[in-house]
């Protein structure tokens, strides 16, 4: 028996070494981390129970059977993140390249399988070269996991359903960390969050080469599918890292302010900071000029506990802040208008990224503050002719917020007039209670376009119309918009605090929300999301 228990060690040695030593080195050179060393970090110190270290595809008929592939190029297990426990798996680029053959995806299939029975949430690390193209042929070898009849070639099509199905109830987290084109891109998509390596990790539905073959056009990686596209332009990406240690760093804070499932709450952390602290600085932010820019960041850093804010999608529609935080050690979403970006304008972007926040909040348990400060959307032709349009999109924060069950606040701080009330929440939408800010602007519409509607014909044949304008102006905003009593006395806001009060105010009204329940309603399937 020795014997054998020694061979099964040295056999189990070998395996968790991974590749070559060449491709570890190659790796290394390229300033990446492995996959194993990656999980090592991520994981607390020895709690990686590691599944399936000795599978493997089964044979094609093509040169890489004669190809050790230790673990078919990914890792899998559940290990602690801060005690909690977390199924992950890593894709291993010293193995053929980290590229998905028959065994990876029964391995990634059934490891998502088990967060989703276990109520645990998903991390991935990706790093692949995609579909291992001999693995195309012959039959299926693993039988389907995740639910009925599966026609394609290794449990692809699950790998794809999954996401989908552990949706809203156990958390996903997507580290890019190295490529991963064209449909084998999908699933990790789907996370609920992603952190993406600047300049090593890529995500495109074809790679640059396929995309010359097909149709003579030259691109980069860079512009296909890079970091920085999918922060800027796509919204995919919610951080951006230089390494991998610090993708993986981030990923480790940011789980501290998600529960496990979507039947708990985020754990609660003691901070040391005094749920009664109150700020002086909270008197300087906001200029008394509405139309002078400053940083929404800074109230929420006053606000919060020790100053700590995650922020999601910092790059990308950053006329709005979406985030983490807590609050008496309590995690709290962050909704903000930040009049220091185009003056907190709403456009198509802000409407896509303040929605999904809204209603992973509202799957998780997480309570959400309204910050708000906007003078409205940006309307414009471009935005309203575009393949989303505002009147398709704008809704959509709207029907979020309606269709959410946590306790939500919103605070006044600014501007916030017309349209602009119904996307930022309102007390007839759900909203459970609201302040405003002596600063606070409150209206169901804007003054100056009422006064350019209603005084049209006066002021445009007037010999002095910006005088008639004006004077208009300042008798509207004194006999009907005595801001900020003009949104009490119309019940849009229940009540008016001193700003260094955010902080208690806000503290004390969530314990006092913290067991609201959900109304009865109608039985459905789901919702229709505006289109």
């Amino acid at each position: 028996m020795s014997g054998r228990i020694k061979e099964v060690e040295e056999r189990r040695s070998h395996l968790l070494k991974g590749g070559a030593p060449k491709e570890v080195e190659r790796q290394h050179q390229m300033g990446k981390l492995t996959a194993r060393e990656r999980l090592e970090k991520l994981v607390d110190p020895g709690t990686l129970e590691e599944i399936d270290l000795w599978i493997r595809s089964v044979k094609t008929g093509f040169p890489i059977d004669e190809t050790e592939l230790p673990g078919d190029a990914v890792i899998t297990g559940i290990g602690r993140i801060d005690g909690r426990p977390f199924c992950v798996f890593a894709h291993d680029f010293t193995v053929a390249g980290g590229t998905f053959g028959r065994a990876l995806h029964h391995k990634v299939i059934r490891i998502m399988e088990m967060a989703l029975e276990k109520r645990m949430p998903c991390i991935q690390l990706v790093d692949s070269g995609g579909e291992r193209l001999q693995d195309g042929f012959g039959k299926p070898a693993w039988r389907p996991l995740l639910g009925g009849a599966n026609p394609s070639v290794g449990g692809a099509l699950n790998i794809y359903q999954a996401p989908g199905i552990m949706s809203g109830v156990v958390p996903q987290i997507t580290v890019m960390l190295g490529p991963l084109y064209a449909g084998s891109a999908y699933s990790p998509t789907m996370a609920d969050f992603m952190i993406m390596r600047n300049k090593t990790s890529f995500m495109s539905v074809c790679s640059p080469p396929l995309l010359k073959a097909i149709t003579f056009t030259d691109a980069t990686q860079e512009e296909l599918g890079g970091a920085e596209l999918h922060a800027t332009i796509t919204g995919t990406a919610d951080f951006v890292t230089e390494t991998d240690e610090e993708a993986i760093e981030i990923c480790r804070e940011l789980v501290t302010y998600i529960p496990l499932n979507n039947t708990e709450k985020p754990p609660v952390v003691d901070t040391g900071d005094d749920p009664n602290r109150m700020d002086d600085r909270l008197l300087e932010i906001v200029p008394a000029d509405l139309s002078e820019p400053y940083d929404m960041h800074e109230i929420i850093r006053c606000v919060v506990d020790n100053g700590q804010f995650i922020e999601l999608q910092k790059l990308f529609a950053k006329s709005l802040i979406i985030g983490f935080a807590r609050l008496n050690g309590r995690t709290v979403g962050i909704v903000a208008n930040n009049p220091g970006k185009e003056n907190g304008i709403l456009t198509l972007n802000t409407c896509d990224k303040q929605a999904r926040f809204i209603r992973w909040c509202d799957a998780f348990n997480v309570p959400i503050i309204f910050l708000v400060d906007t003078p409205g959307f940006l309307s414009s032709v471009e935005q309203e002719q575009s393949m989303d349009g505002l009147i398709r999109t704008g809704p959509k924060p709207t029907f979020a917020i309606c269709e959410a069950t946590v306790p939500m606040i919103t605070v006044c701080i600014g501007k916030c007039f017309g349209l602009a009330r119904l996307i930022m929440g309102t007390l007839r939408m759900g909203i459970d209670v609201a302040y405003c800010w002596p600063s606070a602007q409150v209206a169901r519409i804007n003054p100056e376009e009422a006064i350019d509607v209603i005084y049209k014909k006066e002021i445009c044949s007037a010999e002095e119309p910006d005088r008639v304008r004006r004077d208009k102006l300042a008798w509207l905003l004194e006999n009907h918009l005595d801001f900020p009593y003009h949104a009490l006395k119309q019940a849009m806001v229940n009540d008016i605090m001193d700003p260094r009060d955010t902080r208690p105010v806000l503290i004390k009204t969530l314990e006092n929300l913290a067991n609201k329940k959900k109304l009865p309603t109608a039985w459905k399937k789901h919702s229709l999301v505006p289109q």
